[in-house]
């Protein structure tokens, strides 16, 4: 979130906790995460049929309906990330999950010897995995390639949706550790290719 935003409260948000601008300052040597596009005007839920269609396609939420998709909508947040800023970064706290609604970013790690790519992410896909894991930082940057538009979820919001509503929980979990084993194999192919 830029430096200059003030503080936005998701009304939709169950823990009920604000928005806080980012900590970095104004001489960050870096671009920090796009602008806010409120997803809510005057208490009411509004997403973009982009927005939703994004959620529809993401691994993590496809085996939900209509009605669970929605609860996970009202903690959305669409966000604009220009190109060469960094969407998340290499060891900063993960707090946020988010979905590429369109655009593309490249996620890389820092090795001693240069930066190793994990690929790119797109429409439909997912950033932030880690932030679903408590106490977890990010183990990647994601860096915007084009203009991107991302919906931004804040998992104590969605970990707590999560939790209350098993029928919507289970599904995730069962997505989410499907991924994490995917991209365990992909990581480790791509070291041993590498060495």
């Amino acid at each position: 979130m830029a430096d200059d935003e003030s503080v936005t409260k998701n009304t939709s948000n169950p823990t009920g906790t604000a928005e806080k601008p980012s900590s970095k300052g104004a001489g960050s040597s870096r671009r920090r995460r796009g602008k806010v596009d409120p997803t809510r005007v005057n208490g009411a839920l509004v997403i973009s049929d982009q927005a939703k269609e994004a959620l529809e396609s993401c691994e993590l939420f496809r085996e939900l309906d209509r009605h669970q998709l929605m609860a996970v909508a009202a903690l959305v947040e669409e966000h604009a990330v220009e190109p060469n800023e960094i969407l998340i970064g290499e060891g900063e706290p993960a707090r946020y999950l988010y979905i590429v609604i369109e655009g593309r970013g490249v996620a890389h790690v820092e090795l001693d010897h240069g930066l190793m790519s994990l690929g790119l992410v797109g429409p439909g896909e997912a950033a932030g995995w880690s932030s679903l894991v408590d106490g977890q930082v990010y183990p990647a940057t994601v860096k915007a390639l084009t203009p991107m538009r991302v919906i931004r979820i804040e998992t104590s919001g969605l970990t707590l949706l999560l939790n209350l509503e098993p029928d919507i929980g289970y599904p995730v979990h069962r997505n989410l550790s499907s991924i994490f084993y995917r991209q365990y194999n992909s990581a480790l192919r791509a070291l041993k290719t590498s060495g």
